[in-house]
């Protein structure tokens, strides 16, 4: 969703109560940005965590008619001079944002070192800073739970340096059209190893707050490989090199910056 304004459209808990803006007009928002999505999953208590820290939870959209609160909060958006912003110009009434549903999983858009797939499990409405992901109906459930799990390999790692685009400071952006053609393990390969993608969880998780990406991709790597008759440990390693140098070209370049 692009709101045209995300400093008065994403507002924290705080803001919403002081000016008395009820529930009724804000739908629940998963922060502008992605530091937050490093994780396997964003749930409600991570949310909360979140709203406690005074990050932007909360969209301000009306859906209906404005509470009285909600229309003192719509005019002094005018007196700022919101309603001229350009994406704000050209809908009607200005201060309601396009809706788009949850999506089931989301998808960072500028990376530092690669990008993540992150379950939304607390059904958290996006911006335009990250991906919205929806997947089929017939691997919806599976993949909800699996597939960012089974997205930390080292092949997915090589695909997001491949189709992805090095910016300044050595940031790896992935646009929608990139991420159409991002390589993920194939259905039947996430299904097979389901088991032990679940298993293997809680000690990924806890890697990934330890920013200890690569430990992470070592587990899936081989929970895949077991599953997988298409690949072997040599092409694997080549796999991993190639990336390492993709990565390091990168990273290099920004720091030339």
């Amino acid at each position: 969703m692009v709101t045209g304004a995300n400093k008065y459209f994403a507002i924290t808990a705080a803001e919403a109560l002081r000016r008395r803006i009820p529930e009724v007009d804000l739908i629940r928002l998963s922060p502008p940005g992605s530091r937050h999505l490093r994780a396997l999953s964003l749930t409600r208590p991570q949310l909360d965590a979140l709203d406690a820290a005074g990050k932007s939870t909360w969209l301000f959209r009306p859906a209906g008619d404005p509470s009285s609160a909600s229309r003192l909060y719509i005019r002094d958006g005018e007196t700022l001079g919101v309603q001229k912003a350009y994406k704000c110009r050209v809908r009607t009434p200005w201060w309601r944002v396009p809706y788009l549903k949850p999506a089931d999983l989301l998808l960072t858009y500028m990376n530092a070192d690669t990008a993540r797939l992150c379950t939304n499990v607390v059904g958290a409405h996006h911006l335009n800073s990250v991906h919205g992901v929806y997947l089929r109906p017939s691997f919806k459930k599976v993949g909800k739970s699996l597939l960012p799990l089974a997205s930390l390999n080292s092949v997915s790692l090589l695909g997001a340096e491949v189709v992805g685009r090095a910016y300044g400071g050595g940031i790896l952006k992935l646009e929608p059209k990139e991420a159409d053609i991002w390589p993920m393990p194939v259905p039947t390969l996430v299904m097979a190893a389901g088991q032990d993608l679940q298993q293997a969880r809680r000690e990924v998780r806890d890697l990934l707050a330890r920013s200890q990406l690569l430990a992470a991709v070592d587990i899936i790597d081989k929970i895949l490989l077991k599953h997988s008759p298409r690949m072997n440990g040599a092409a694997l390693e080549q796999m991993r090199q190639a990336r390492q140098s993709l990565h390091d070209r990168r990273t290099g370049r920004g720091q030339s910056y």
